[in-house]
């Protein structure tokens, strides 16, 4: 490939980034307010199941030497799950809502891109609700995909097969008629002639979302010391763990490095905040995947208009024309 059609490539790729971006802030607080439930949801589901469990096991001591009845394996079993269940379900709404949003999102960036608004962010996710059969079998075929090759020894592979199915979503959300398999089938041959610019596209989504942004804010919860006033509450909790035991392996292996429950507790409160940040900019990530998707479809479709008038031309019928004596057989 010439220097000047690369240089082209990473021109469009930035050029896309850019639009996406202008789109994602322009509608920022529709994105925020779709977006709030399926990202805090699943944050407020994890916590509810981990402080319900805390309360319940610092109670528990007391509450068998008041009553034999708690006394029992079993029951203690039974009451913990009954406790830890609201935040199970309110989680797994949330977690459903945010792989309708991988999808439905796509339908917006759309929208948004053939200059029209997002009025009513809920239609978009019906189209794909509507389609949920489908759809999970989508995921599920996705997942043993990403499953199959998540062995080290494959990585290599994954990488190539993640940005040949990068723009599989797209096809999903936006050809209705396409089911999973066909929609996995023809997202990979998108990608087929445009591997380089998926690929560049893909990796300055991932610098910027994955590490750029969540990076700056997790300085900024440092810097203001926010991670310490809510990193106090994880801590109560991260303290019931066998961190000393842990410590006394590692020293008798001569490893140099010691467990805190308060540094285990910060991290935990910054990869909260990376996985909301990263959540929230999953909008910017379809807008500019839908824009490349379009802008393919776009080339696709236009060379097979030429390819037909060109065999018109030669006196040969296209494959438009002889689809349509076959089906008026």
């Amino acid at each position: 490939m010439a220097k000047k059609d690369k240089a082209n490539i990473l021109a469009d790729v930035f050029k896309i980034f850019a639009n996406g971006t202008k789109l994602y802030f322009l509608n920022f607080e529709k994105f925020f307010r779709y977006l709030a439930f399926p990202i805090f949801g699943q944050i407020i589901g994890i916590v509810l199941i981990f402080a319900a469990s805390y309360v319940f096991t610092v109670h528990i001591s007391s509450l068998t030497t008041k009553s034999p009845v708690f006394d029992n394996i079993p029951l203690v079993f039974f009451l913990l799950i009954v406790l830890t269940l609201p935040g199970f379900f309110i989680f797994c709404k949330a977690f459903w809502e945010y792989l309708i949003a991988m999808a439905s999102l796509n339908s917006m960036a759309s929208t948004l891109l053939e200059g029209g608004k997002l009025d009513d962010t809920g239609i978009h996710a019906e189209l794909i609700k509507r389609r949920s059969g489908s759809y999970i079998l989508f995921l599920f075929l996705i997942s043993i995909i990403y499953l199959v090759l998540s062995f080290p020894i494959l990585w290599g592979l994954l990488v190539i097969v993640f940005v040949y199915l990068s723009l599989c979503f797209q096809v999903f959300a936006l050809e209705e008629d396409r089911g999973a398999f066909d929609a996995v089938k023809a997202g990979i041959n998108h990608v087929k002639f445009n591997f380089l610019k998926t690929a560049l596209l893909l990796i300055l989504l991932g610098v910027v979302t994955y590490w750029l942004v969540p990076g700056l804010i997790c300085w900024g919860f440092k810097t203001g010391d926010l991670t310490g006033f809510f990193s106090f509450p994880v801590e109560q909790y991260v303290r019931m763990l066998p961190i000393d035991d842990f410590n006394s392996i590692l020293a008798s292996a001569h490893i140099p490095y010691r467990l805190k429950s308060y540094v285990i507790a910060q991290e935990i409160v910054l990869a909260f905040v990376s996985f909301a940040v990263i959540g929230f900019s999953l909008p910017l990530r379809c807008i500019c995947c839908t824009q490349l998707y379009k802008e393919i479809n776009k080339r696709n479709y236009a060379g097979k208009i030429a390819a037909e008038k060109l065999a018109q031309r030669a006196g040969k019928p296209s494959k438009r024309k002889i689809k349509e004596e076959d089906d008026e057989d």
